[in-house]
């Protein structure tokens, strides 16, 4: 008989058993309890198959549903938040003179910006000139 469990487990572990087979293999090691590798894993197999899982699906379907509530009411308040605030344009200025100010300075700003732009400019200038005359004088 041995010789025919050494077989039934080769095919085993390459997967070609049949459920017949596998149901011999078992019952072997299950009246002849050998402290094989094979002996320890087919009993494990075993006492893994009488554990039932007791699980509560109330509680989860109970969380599924307050997550979903969660979610969705995070949501709402978000959008209402972002809508809310795109309606207040915080650079809108309503008096005209103001408006004018603010106009007025943004473009004083600009302006200086340019001039000390323009001075950098005609500095690199005399410079590209210099180096123009030194490849001249090469």
């Amino acid at each position: 008989m041995g010789s025919q469990i050494d077989k039934l487990l080769e095919k085993y572990w390459n997967g070609e058993t049949s459920l017949e087979e596998e149901k011999v293999i078992k019952s072997h090691f299950k009246s002849n309890p050998a402290l094989t590798n094979e002996g320890h894993y087919f009993r494990y197999l075993a006492k893994e198959k009488q554990v039932k899982y007791v699980g509560s699906k109330g509680i989860n379907r109970k969380r599924a549903w307050i997550s979903a509530a969660a979610t969705v009411t995070i949501g709402v308040i978000t959008a209402a938040l972002v809508f809310n605030d795109a309606k207040k344009d915080p650079f809108a200025i309503e008096d005209p003179e103001k408006a004018f100010e603010a106009t007025k300075n943004a473009l004083m700003m600009i302006s200086g910006e340019l001039k000390e732009g323009k001075n950098h400019t005609l500095e690199l200038s005399k410079f590209n000139k210099a180096q123009e005359e030194l490849q001249e004088d090469s």
